[in-house]
């Protein structure tokens, strides 16, 4: 799921037409629009606030009061509906998280996969509070690893599953430049959300990897709004990028 920037001004009068609104829910910075009754002490709405501040632990982030404006559609009928008529170019998908310069919004329905959504989708919303343009991969790779359940360590099973299967079969290997050129969230395939997550899990989580090096990234981001690219600090400090990779990545396999 992509991060996606709103261009220009919001289209008039289509939060009055077709958001939800009727119920609003306000969680330190979530302000959860809906049509139907979510509880305020909700074990999800209470997840995601929980993951604001490990997220601002884990990356040595500060916490933004800025709004992240969540409208959760009752049926997905519904939320295709407003996505087809308000975003005809945005591809099908589940959840969409949208910024411009004054705003930062979450789109998605309440269906079985919403715990998942909302936490890839508000885990773009509060790093984008807080820090400026991301490169995308990594964006992806980190909404890709805490839109995992509180407690898993980012663990994706499927993007496990998927890169054994694929490097097995010689299909894919390692290529973190080639993910820092991605430009646009149409040229991500599967592989590279995979991929993205797999470096963000190895560096978190790996004792060859360096939660620091994404730290210190993140806030070189965060003051100055760019840097040079991650690679340059990970081939300063993990000898065999890519031969550690395969190393981490087969032992999660091995691990299911």
């Amino acid at each position: 799921m992509a991060v996606f920037l709103a261009i220009g001004c919001s289209i008039p009068n289509a939060a009055e037409i077709t958001l939800p609104g009727k119920s609003i829910l306000e969680r330190d910075q979530l302000v959860v629009y809906s049509d139907f009754y979510i509880p305020s002490k909700h074990r999800l709405i209470d997840e995601l606030t929980a993951k604001r501040r490990d997220m601002a632990e884990q990356l040595k982030l500060p916490v933004s009061d800025e709004p992240i404006n969540v409208f959760v559609f009752e049926t997905e009928s519904q939320f295709r509906r407003f996505m087809e008529k308000e975003y005809p170019d945005f591809p099908n998908r589940r959840a969409f998280f949208l910024k411009n310069d004054t705003t930062l919004k979450v789109f998605a329905y309440w269906g079985d996969k919403i715990g998942e959504d909302l936490r890839h989708e508000v885990a773009h919303g509060y790093l984008h509070s807080v820090v400026n343009n991301l490169p995308l991969w990594l964006d992806e790779g980190l909404a890709e690893y805490y839109e995992t359940p509180r407690g898993t360590h980012g663990l994706n099973q499927g993007h496990v599953y998927l890169l054994n299967n694929a490097f097995r079969r010689k299909d894919w290997a390692p290529n973190l430049n080639a993910l820092e050129n991605l430009a646009s969230p149409a040229e991500m395939s599967q592989l590279h959300y995979a991929e993205s997550w797999l470096w963000v899990h190895f560096l978190l989580e790996n004792e060859m990897g360096d939660a620091s090096l994404l730290q210190d990234q993140l806030e070189r981001l965060r003051k100055s709004a760019e840097s040079e690219p991650i690679s340059k600090f990970i081939d300063q400090m993990v000898a065999e990028r890519d031969v550690e990779l395969i190393k981490h990545l087969k032992q999660l396999a091995e691990s299911l």
